[in-house]
């Protein structure tokens, strides 16, 4: 069986303490600053900073959170770097994300109302696209800076030869779902095999060359089924699929477009999950032209990543209420939003959008996966390695941005369960949101190399 303790090779990790016992006590010295916590409300505190043992006791330091974790005062843009970019046109900076795609766009709507890069100096112009090919074509010849895509988007720019820093994991393991007609006689995916049920070929609609696609190719593969012998393709667009329109068989999607079909519309009954077969990721990245030439720019977008994460988790209600003003959402129920918002930004710890560069861990190697799928079918014209994609990620910015948090890089993704089998070891056991049923628990244990504070509780190491 695999090791999966994910050890960079390209990064090194903030330097960690032992981990002791965790100690938690509420706050009693705190005072809360002036104004709401979306206009940056603060705490003051005092800690000890672990020190070796000695006669003078720990050194006492104070620090200034915002209520959500976050240390004060933000750093700004270095006077070359925003020079820098003024030269190239790239000010504001812009940058855009993903309307209707669970986990991602809550993140990218805090970003961008809550001004978080604003908040260190960076002036920043934000577009909503609708899919990653909409976003590419942005991003590809410069037009925006910034952006957020599934890695198949990502994988479009680097066949195509596009300088990419990947910064962190955006919505790790989004559930893919098949869904039939009601009235379906399906029970399994298994069943498509030499039409046995259907006495003929089922016609399976998916969005080709997105990851609904792929994740239904990946179940076909493991359970030997053939095109044209036992299924055939037809190209819908996600929203189209969500109605389940009539002469389709099987319809494939992502979240929230899943339960908006079966809980909302009531058109359609799940299948079978396609999150067995397949481990999906999307990305957080920017031009590595950036990266080269104002590194501080990188390293303050993934600060306002991290930091947009935990604003939405101590903002819960506010966050989703605001998302929902947006007209693209109008359609969507509250709690259909909260559901998604819980399942892939309130619940999981915050570190699971740690982008591991590990060759051997998890993500380079599913994503070679995909990547050889895209290749083999033609949605790719360029052959990607696992080496390409460990070269894209751009690990040491998210360190940093732990080490401002005090916390732990894992050794391991916090959302795999502890009998993880190994990459291609199909199917997969249950993991990510899967395991869930409530917040992971955050900091635990080892999490933490010195003490950290959100809302009003400081935690220690």
């Amino acid at each position: 069986m695999q090791s999966f303790k994910e050890k960079d090779t390209n990064a090194a990790a903030p330097s960690r303490l032992g981990a002791g016992r965790r100690r938690r006590q509420f706050l009693t010295t705190a005072a809360r600053a002036a104004g709401a916590i979306a206009l940056g409300g603060a705490v003051d505190i005092r800690h000890g900073l672990a020190q070796s043992a000695g006669p003078a006791g720990p050194a006492v330091h104070s620090r200034r959170y915002t209520e959500w974790g976050w240390p004060l005062p933000y750093q700004q843009i270095s006077a070359k770097s925003k020079q820098w970019l003024q030269s190239k046109g790239w000010w504001p900076l812009d940058a855009g994300w993903i309307v209707v795609w669970s986990g991602e766009e809550m993140i990218g709507h805090t970003l961008q109302t809550v001004k978080l890069l604003e908040k260190r100096g960076i002036e920043t112009k934000w577009t909503t696209f609708v899919a990653a090919g909409y976003s590419n074509e942005s991003f590809i010849p410069g037009r925006i800076q910034l952006a957020s895509t599934g890695a198949l988007g990502v994988l479009a720019l680097m066949a195509n030869d596009v300088p990419t820093s990947a910064l962190a994991v955006q919505s790790p393991c989004l559930e893919h779902a098949a869904t039939v007609p009601l009235d379906s006689p399906l029970k399994r995916l298994a069943d498509l095999k030499d039409g046995k049920v259907l006495k003929r070929p089922a016609v399976v609609g998916v969005t080709t060359g997105s990851t609904n696609h792929f994740g239904f190719l990946a179940a076909a593969h493991y359970l030997a089924l053939k095109q044209d012998r036992d299924f055939t393709i037809v190209n819908m667009p996600p929203g189209v699929l969500a109605t389940a329109p009539k002469g389709v068989d099987v319809y494939t999607n992502w979240e929230p477009h899943v339960t908006y079909s079966t809980q909302v519309l009531k058109v359609a009954r799940n299948l079978e999950s396609l999150n067995p077969y397949y481990i999906y990721s999307g990305y957080y990245y920017a031009r590595s032209e950036i990266e080269e030439n104002a590194p501080d720019v990188v390293q303050l977008v993934t600060d306002a990543f991290v930091e947009a994460v935990l604003w939405a988790k101590a903002n819960q209600e506010e966050a989703v209420k605001s998302l929902l003003r947006m007209s693209t959402y109008a359609h969507l129920p509250e709690w259909l939003m909260k559901k998604m918002s819980d399942k892939y930004v309130f619940w999981p710890k915050p570190t699971v959008y740690f982008p591991f560069g590990n060759p051997n861990g998890i993500w380079p190697k599913e994503e070679a996966r995909i990547s050889s799928w895209a290749y083999d079918t033609g949605a790719s014209k360029t052959r990607v390695t696992d080496a390409d994609w460990v070269k894209v990620r751009k690990t040491k910015y998210m360190a940093n941005t732990f080490e401002t948090l005090g916390w732990t890089v894992p050794e391991r993704p916090p959302f795999l369960p502890k009998d993880w089998g190994g990459v291609g070891q199909l199917p997969y056991k249950p993991y990510g949101p899967q395991l869930l049923s409530g917040p992971a628990p955050f900091p635990e244990p080892g999490e933490l190399t010195r003490p950290w504070t959100f809302m009003g509780k400081t935690y220690h190491p």
